[in-house]
């Protein structure tokens, strides 16, 4: 094996007093050169960080400290063992078993359904980012607002509404003014003598209403009697009767007189008669209750719908000439919105389909181990199936073991790096992460920020800041790429990312738009540049070609 390093190509071997060369060898390539699966952490743009941002957090960290453990090697190797096995065991079976082909047939049905989930969460994985990225930026477009045509034409409606309301109020304070407050401004007295005299009145029309109904009635009354007192044996002298008949008449009118208590001696109002004269005792009663809280309640009742009504027509005036675009940009947020939840939620249906398929995988592969161990004991095919499944064991508990030993040294540097990237960084005391990767950030007094914490840059602020942390735990000096690294970020957020991407050992290349490392931000690691060059893409003959030209800063 030869090596050579550096534009000189000068050959790296070991020391003379090394005896195991080759041993020497991996132990230079594997701290040399960066895994495959550490790759992204050190080379990566801002697409690709916006990207993982968009991923839940648990997942990004656990898919880090996977990367950073090389442990996606070892589950594309569990995979492959378990296809080797598979193969190895249904050649050493006999071609007449048919309760094994059933069982081959299960595993190969099950490893169909397990690879059509791999492939819906695939599907997913590869769409839900740039959708919701879309969702995040029409969102921003109009402040979060859903802007429709619809909405004005309901903004016109609330105004002609309020304005209505505002109307009818200032007819009743007219009318209140023109028929009510004439009698209001009277004064209680007046109204209570008025008042006393109308119902006085009214008693005295009841009275002579009782008393020519009875006179009606009182000449037929003694015509009876006067019948009675002639058939009386012996019958009575005519003066007699008709003294009998002028005490009884006399009785009569006693039944009338006097006019009851309270009843008016005359009509000073004769034109106010019947149901016309309750009327007028119920309008004075109305009036009666009146005060002054009436005409500041309709007065704020007009002003309030007033102002209602201009708010509305302000807001209405305010969305009008964008209600057109910002109806396509709802309608889109609502196809984005429908489109993320069926793949969030088939995601996540064939996530746990996937969990009970390979469950139900493993107990098949274990039941066609047992048939293939009595059919074809001892044989080489057997023997190797058998060590491939050992190998699949230790790496499931590999596994399973691996990520927990790493997330409290990824939290702690991960801490670190978001207290010096974040926007307002105090807030958050610590970061810590459970065995199962669930992430919280907590305040100094233990409430979990991470709610609060998941706008668009503080997203990216936690991606950049895990990408710092698997990059400083995995002790690789390799050169440290990144373009354009700070999109979507507040100014003290970039300012916080560049300082500390450049405050690291080994070589940091920073690849900018003549928009981003510029100004202040510059200004923040001058000290720490040591060159800049100016990327030109030209056109030769409908070729791009990239000229560079170092510049100085």
């Amino acid at each position: 094996m030869l090596i050579y390093e550096g534009a000189k190509r000068i050959p790296v071997a070991p020391p003379a007093i090394v005896n195991d060369v080759d041993q020497w060898f991996r132990e230079f390539i594997a701290q040399t050169f960066i895994p495959p699966s550490l790759a992204e952490f050190f080379l990566f743009d801002g697409e690709q960080v916006q990207r993982y941002a968009a991923k839940a957090m648990a997942k990004q960290v656990e898919a880090a400290i996977k990367g950073l453990l090389g442990l996606p090697v070892l589950e594309s190797l569990k995979e492959s063992l378990g296809k080797y096995a598979d193969a190895r065991r249904k050649s050493a079976a006999l071609p007449s078993d048919e309760t094994v082909h059933a069982v081959e047939a299960e595993i190969e049905r099950l490893l169909d359904e397990i690879r059509v989930k791999k492939e819906i969460i695939q599907h997913a994985d590869t769409l839900l980012p740039a959708l919701e990225r879309e969702q995040d930026q029409l969102v921003q477009q109009f402040g979060g607002r859903e802007i429709t045509v619809a909405m004005v034409s309901d903004l016109t409606r609330d105004e002609e509404r309020f304005r209505a309301a505002a109307s009818d109020a200032t007819e009743a304070l007219i009318k209140l003014l023109n028929e009510e407050i004439a009698l209001a401004l009277a004064g209680p007295d007046l109204r209570a003598r008025t008042l006393a005299r109308l119902r006085a009145e009214e008693l005295r029309e009841a009275w002579e209403a009782g008393k020519t109904q009875g006179s009606a009635n009182l000449e037929r009354y003694l015509a009876r009697l006067r019948e009675g007192l002639d058939q009386l044996t012996p019958p009575l002298e005519e003066p007699k009767r008709e003294a009998v008949l002028s005490l009884v008449r006399e009785a009569w009118e006693a039944l009338w007189h006097p006019a009851p208590e309270g009843c008016a001696d005359s009509y000073r109002f004769a034109g106010l008669m019947g149901a016309v004269r309750q009327q007028a005792i119920d309008r004075l009663i109305t009036v009666g209750a009146r005060s002054a809280a009436d005409l500041e309640e309709l007065l704020l009742t007009i002003r309030t719908n007033q102002d209602a009504a201009e708010a509305k027509k302000r807001e209405r005036l305010a969305i009008e000439p964008h209600a057109p675009e910002a109806q396509r940009v709802s309608e889109r947020l609502k196809e984005i919105s429908q489109e993320v939840g069926r793949l969030s939620a088939e995601r996540g249906a064939a996530e746990r389909e996937l969990v009970s398929l390979e469950g139900k995988l493993a107990a098949k592969r274990q039941e066609l181990g047992r048939y293939t161990d009595r059919i074809g004991q001892g044989k080489p095919a057997i023997r190797q199936a058998e060590r491939a499944e050992r190998v699949i064991a230790l790496i499931e508990a590999i596994l399973k073991e691996a990520v927990p030993t790493q997330v409290g040294t990824i939290a702690e540097a991960m801490t670190k790096a978001w207290k010096a990237m974040a926007h307002m960084s105090d807030r958050v005391q610590r970061i810590e992460i459970s065995p199962d990767c669930q992430v919280r950030m907590l305040s100094e007094t233990g409430e979990d920020l991470h709610e609060i914490e998941k706008s668009a840059g503080g997203s990216q602020v936690f991606t950049q800041a895990l990408i710092y942390a698997v990059t400083q735990v995995s002790g690789y000096r390799f050169p440290f790429i990144v373009d354009t690294p700070l999109a979507r970020l507040s100014r003290e957020q970039r300012l916080g990312v560049l300082k500390t991407f450049t405050d690291r050992p080994g070589q940091v290349i920073l690849l900018s738009t003549d928009e981003e490392v510029v100004d202040d931000k510059l200004e923040a690691i001058r000290d720490r540049i040591l060159a800049a060059y100016d990327l030109e893409v030209l056109q030769d003959g409908g070729v791009p070609v990239t000229t560079i030209k170092p510049v100085s800063l």
